[in-house]
């Protein structure tokens, strides 16, 4: 009894302390306390142009704190954006599958991340803080992917890392990440085709605010957190082989320039502002929308809707009775 009121005590002072760097789309360099369990749900959804269809994109998260500065993220990912492997006609998919007339794609289990964060850095004060962490990630994916901007959260097979500065001043909180993810090489042995999407780096920015309350009378009080995120990311172009013959995509520029730029290379910058509640400590909810800041990514349209919804469990372990 006495370690669960202990371990309760340090998860809602954990909650209590961070929640304005509890950002929706970005991880923070703080960590999840040890022995503590959190479900996140994912969700993502836009309409398509010009077919007029609704993309949606799942997924479902366990996080773990396996000690105080290391946490553990196995991530399952679904969504109806990719077909089960490429179609024999490869021109008609490319020129026309965001159109009307082509099928509508299935829900598809994407594929598994498998994500590790580790803090290096911490410099505590009285209601501020710096803390630095670094992480690697890996993902298997299960569909072929068909645009140049990798995605390691179910889109590509793939690894990466990168390094998280986040900083706390009262009711404010700032983060910046720097991410490098380099996809692995489709293959369908079947149809002889390979594709291979380009590698990327990020260089995003975060900006959270606690809103409401603006002083805390108990670990039960709402939490209304206001947030903003840009992130800002390029890669290179992809490509396509097919019975080992480089498969040209200049074609599409006469059918949907969408995708055309969607296989080459680009940059772009995103802002995702966000509304995010936090009930009784642990049971929270994001809310918030994507636009393009400066260019545009290809991989999906705008507005980008996001939904989360996340909980946290604590466990004590017993000692074996001798």
């Amino acid at each position: 009894m006495k370690k669960i009121l202990i371990l309760s005590f340090l998860v809602l002072s954990f909650f209590k302390g961070i929640c304005q760097e509890l950002f929706p789309y970005a991880e923070s360099a703080s960590n999840i306390p040890k022995n503590v369990l959190g479900m996140r749900f994912l969700f993502e959804g836009y309409k398509e142009i010009p077919s007029q269809r609704q993309r949606n994109w799942g997924a479902l998260r366990a996080m773990y704190g396996i000690t105080g500065k290391t946490t553990l993220m196995v991530t399952a990912a679904g969504s109806n954006h990719h077909l089960a492997k490429f179609p024999a006609n490869l021109q008609n998919y490319f020129a026309n599958h965001h159109q009307r007339v082509y099928k509508p794609n299935p829900y598809l289990l994407e594929g598994i991340n498998i994500y590790l964060k580790q803090r290096v850095i911490s410099v505590d004060g009285f209601q501020k803080h710096l803390r630095v962490a670094l992480f690697g990630q890996a993902c298997k994916s299960f569909v072929p992917h068909d645009e140049s901007e990798p995605f390691l959260m179910g889109d590509n097979s793939g690894y990466g890392g990168g390094a998280i500065i986040t900083g706390l001043y009262k009711r404010f909180a700032i983060s910046f990440t720097y991410a490098y993810a380099h996809p692995l090489l489709y293959k369908d042995k079947a149809q002889q085709i390979t594709f291979q999407a380009g590698d990327a780096n990020n260089y995003d920015i975060s900006l959270g605010y606690r809103l409401f309350p603006s002083k805390y009378s108990t670990y039960n009080d709402l939490n209304i957190n206001l947030y903003v995120e840009f992130e800002n990311r390029s890669y290179g172009a992809a490509e396509m082989t097919v019975r080992d013959a480089l498969y040209d995509f200049s074609y599409l520029k006469n059918f949907d320039q969408n995708v055309y730029y969607s296989l080459m290379d680009g940059k772009y910058s995103e802002i995702k502002p966000s509304i995010q509640l936090i009930f009784n400590s642990n049971n929270r909810i994001d809310i918030g929308c994507a636009y393009p800041f400066y260019n545009r990514s290809y991989t999906h349209f705008y507005p980008l809707f996001f939904f989360n919804i996340q909980k946290y469990f604590y466990f004590s372990k017993k000692k074996k009775k001798v």
